[in-house]
């Protein structure tokens, strides 16, 4: 996601609350009032600045010296898919921990190898 990805006016969604994790997918409306070089600048909040992450993802993050930065998606669409993606991996990450691990069988891990590598691939 990039700055260039916004529009002034655009309605955007906030994700998070700026301290916790306990509400980490909790999302709010702002409108894009400003587009800089370096920032995204949204309605109210004091004129809350967003920045493009390191590294690609699909939002931008909230420049801030203190608490638990929020994230500006461009759609709630985007929203929901990345909080479907976030569920995913806690699920993933679950299913294939050392304590589950052994009730696989070698057909249904060389399934998820199999599966995994081709996506890899075509990244690549």
């Amino acid at each position: 996601m990039t700055i260039k990805d916004f529009k002034v006016g655009q309605t955007v969604f906030i994700m998070g609350d700026g301290r916790t994790q306990r509400d980490k997918f909790s999302t709010t409306t702002a409108e894009v009032v400003k587009i800089g070089r370096k920032y995204v600048t949204i309605s109210g909040n004091w004129g809350r600045q967003f920045e493009e992450t390191s590294t690609s993802r699909p939002y931008l993050v909230e420049h801030t010296e203190y608490g638990a930065p929020k994230f500006l998606f461009p759609s709630k669409e985007a929203v929901d898919e990345y909080c479907e993606r976030e569920e995913l991996k806690t699920w993933v990450r679950t299913a294939t921990g050392w304590e589950k691990i052994d009730r696989y069988t070698l057909h249904q891990l060389r399934a998820v190898r199999d599966i995994l590598e081709l996506t890899a691939g075509m990244e690549d």
